[in-house]
Parts: C-alpha cells; sequence; structure tokens
C-alpha cells in the first residue's frame, strides 16, 4: 500500500478537519491536508500499537486489495500516514459535501430530502448484498453503520460512505458499532446478534444482514425522533410503536421496525419509508421530546 510520509513541520501545522457537533468520531484525530496537490483528510488513530491497531492495518490492507470488488461511492483508504518512521493513521480523498448527520439536522433541508438520502442508506445495503453474493468477497459489511458516517452531495443527489476501518473483512477484529453496542436492543437475541468473546475486539457485535439491518433502522428512528432512540428499552420500543400506530404510520413499516427485536430475519425498510410524512414525524418528535 502506497504510504504519505508527514514531516516535522507539516505535523506542527496540521489543521484539524471542522466536524459539527452533530458528527461523531472516537477513534481518531481528523485532519485536513493537502499532499502531493491533492485534496485528502488524515485519521491519526488514538491506540498505536497491540492487537487493536494491527487489526486496523489489516483491515485498510484488505480494503486496498479488494477495492477493484467495491463500489466507488465506499471512500476506501488510499495511503498509510507516517510520521518520524511510525505509521500513525492513514488517508482517504477529501469528499466535497454535507455530512448526513448535519443535514438531517439542518432546518434548511426539507423534509421529502432527508427521506431520500436515508433511503439511499438502504440501496447501499442491497448493493453490498449483492456483492457479497456474486464476488469472492463473501464477508464484507459496513459494521458501524450511523448517520456521521455518509456524506451527501446535494448537487448530484449522491451519498457516499466514509470510515470503513471500522468495517468487517476478510479476518480483521470485530469493531465497535455506534447503534448494535451491547447496550442497545442487540441484548434481545443473542443468537440473532452474536457477540464476539474472545481477544482485543471480544465484546462486540459480529457483523452480519441483521446487524446491519439493525443500524439502518436506528438511524432511521433516530432522524424519526430526532433522538438517541437506539437507548430505549425494550418496554419504551413497543410503547413508541404503539404510538407510531396511532399517529398513522405505515403499518408494514412498523412490522419491519418490530422485527429487529424478533427472531426472524430482519428486512431492509428502504422501500417503506416513502410513506413517512412530516406531519407523523412532528407528532413523534413532540412526544419524544415530552418523555
Amino acid at each position: 500500500m502506497k504510504v504519505t510520509t508527514i514531516s516535522k513541520k507539516e505535523y506542527d501545522n496540521l489543521q484539524s478537519l471542522r466536524l459539527g457537533q452533530e458528527i461523531c468520531n472516537s477513534e481518531g484525530k481528523i485532519y485536513d491536508i493537502w499532499t502531493n496537490g491533492e485534496h485528502k483528510v488524515l485519521k491519526i488513530l488514538n491506540e498505536l500499537e497491540g492487537e487493536y491497531f494491527a487489526f486496523k492495518m489489516y483491515t485498510i490492507n484488505m480494503l486496498d486489495f479488494y477495492k477493484e470488488y467495491l463500489p466507488s461511492y465506499l471512500h476506501i483508504p488510499d495511503t498509510l500516514g507516517v510520521y518520524d518512521g511510525n505509521v500513525i493513521g492513514f488517508t482517504i480523498p477529501f469528499v466535497r459535501g454535507m455530512n448526513l448527520a448535519t443535514l438531517l439536522n439542518s432546518p434548511k433541508i426539507n423534509f421529502k430530502a432527508k427521506v431520500y438520502y436515508l433511503r439511499k442508506i438502504g440501496l447501499i445495503l442491497e448493493d453490498l448484498q449483492l456483492v457479497r453474493q456474486n464476488s469472492s468477497l463473501k464477508d464484507f459489511y459496513l459494521n458501524d453503520i450511523h448517520e456521521s458516517n455518509f456524506i451527501v452531495n446535494l448537487s448530484k443527489g449522491k451519498l457516499d460512505v466514509i470510515d470503513l476501518d471500522s468495517s468487517k473483512i476478510r479476518h480483521n477484529g470485530v469493531y465497535p458499532s455506534r447503534y448494535a453496542s451491547m447496550s442497545s436492543l442487540v441484548q434481545c437475541d443473542p443468537q440473532k446478534y452474536k457477540v464476539n468473546k474472545s481477544g482485543a475486539c471480544g465484546g462486540y457485535v459480529i457483523p452480519n444482514n441483521d446487524s446491519e439491518i439493525y443500524c439502518y433502522i436506528m438511524t432511521i428512528l433516530n432522524f424519526i425522533l430526532d433522538g438517541n432512540f437506539y437507548r430505549l428499552s425494550l418496554k419504551n420500543f413497543y410503547e413508541y410503536l404503539d404510538h407510531f400506530d396511532f399517529f398513522g404510520f405505515d403499518k408494514e413499516l412498523l412490522k419491519v421496525f418490530e422485527r429487529i427485536i424478533l427472531s426472524e430475519p430482519n428486512i431492509n425498510p428502504e422501500p417503506y419509508l416513502e410513506t413517512l410524512t412530516e406531519k407523523q414525524v412532528k407528532r413523534a418528535r413532540s412526544l419524544f421530546k415530552n418523555n
């Protein structure tokens, strides 16, 4: 894999990439850099040794090795970042656009546009299902699916995926997933959402199609309620589904939501999102903020 060597002067003058407060980033520091005339983002990892770091390096190399199988909207790390002779992280090409978390929180973006980009996540999951079915890359999953890991290009109507160093690929470890943590509703079905129990990556849900859709649905529910829905208890989860039903939410959509805590395989909710209305969402948010 190619290397970007960072001089002491460049390192001392690194400029942080401006991120909104609504954007989640916990595994490293993000910088805006230019190298060899190219605009890039440098991610310096918090952990630079041990098994966890080794798995990160393996993940990045496997993404590079299998990139021909992956859609172009997945922004794969393109070089290792090296400072003072040591690998400190990696770069990805700069992606111009608006973070999806920012878009979903912006009063300037209309409701239909927000639903449009939420639906695009579901289409991406369908694409990646086809990659697994039709290539030798049978075990690639985004894993950490949440609104901060997508970039919107409003002029082109595109949705791009970032932060792929937490993805599942080949024999790498299992990384944390913001919405599929063991304090979330995944704990309701340990057979459906299996947990890795060993090594530095122990205690995290092993990504599969069910966990991918689970995280996608949590992203949708957070948007509907404009809050951290994924932290609710099972009892409250059912209470909100009842309220959604009372507010006129599509019954098929509610069935898809409910399946995340049932033993049956999860269903991609993308086709049902067209039924959402702004009035329903406003009523739901009013209820959530009053509780």
